[in-house]
């Protein structure tokens, strides 16, 4: 008898700790399903816990997810996605100080953008003008001095920088590949500044350098007098 008690209170405690389900804490969860059946919590489970998001597609139109909350979604992240003329400031687009700019966007049609302030733009060269390489001048062989030809063609390089001045202007020298490397070194920077100082003559003013590649990047290889004319040579290379 006692036996068949005891065996029926076993039972009967089985069946009631079966019966107990664990409770839910408030706002914690084990499914998004626990969430919605809270009040006063998100209806999103992260982690265990009922919070508003776990992605932007959780939140509505114009907002994102943003540590499990959805906020506001910023206008901006950078200067770029903001309209011309202003900035991005706490991922906000404001207006910026008058003049300054990030790029030649944030300028009038006749300015640009020169180390954060808005500047007249620079006159564009001519067609004419916009080649540096049509102005390459020759030299005789072992020679420096300027040709007829040479003093022409420099003579409309002077007209082109006065019309639109450049920042800088670098005349490079080059000789053929006879002779040493350094004497030919020597002869391209007497051919380039012998052309930098024909310039300065005609009234070319601004930042005019000279340097001298010698033998080095020659226009030709082959052992003829042809060849050799093509790379004795200053060239110029233009910076506007």
């Amino acid at each position: 008898m006692r036996r068949v008690l005891f065996l029926s209170l076993c039972v009967t405690g089985v069946l009631a700790f079966g019966a107990c389900k664990p409770k839910v804490k408030p706002g914690e969860c084990k499914s998004s399903a626990d969430c919605e059946k809270q009040e006063g919590y998100g209806k999103v489970c992260v982690e265990g816990r009922c919070q508003e998001c776990a992605a932007d597609t959780d939140c509505k139109d114009g907002f994102v997810c943003r540590d499990s909350r959805c906020e506001p979604k910023p206008q901006c992240t950078s200067d770029e996605q903001c309209p011309p003329g202003q900035s991005c400031q706490n991922e906000q687009c404001v207006a910026r100080e008058a003049g300054t700019c990030a790029s030649d966007r944030d300028c009038g049609p006749d300015e640009q953008c020169q180390d954060g302030r808005c500047a007249a733009r620079a006159p564009q060269a001519s067609s004419e003008c916009a080649d540096a390489g049509a102005f390459t001048v020759r030299f005789g062989f072992d020679q420096a001095n300027l040709t007829a030809d040479s003093q022409g063609t420099l003579q409309k390089l002077a007209d082109c920088l006065k019309a639109t001045p450049a920042k800088r202007v670098v005349a490079q020298g080059y000789a053929d590949e006879r002779g040493t490397a350094q004497y030919n070194v020597a002869l391209g920077n007497r051919r380039a500044e012998s052309a930098r100082k024909y310039l300065e003559d005609l009234g070319v003013g601004g930042k005019t350098e000279t340097v001298s590649f010698g033998e080095e990047n020659a226009l030709c290889s082959e052992a003829t007098e042809s060849c050799w004319e093509q790379n004795r040579r200053v060239e110029f290379q233009v910076e506007r």
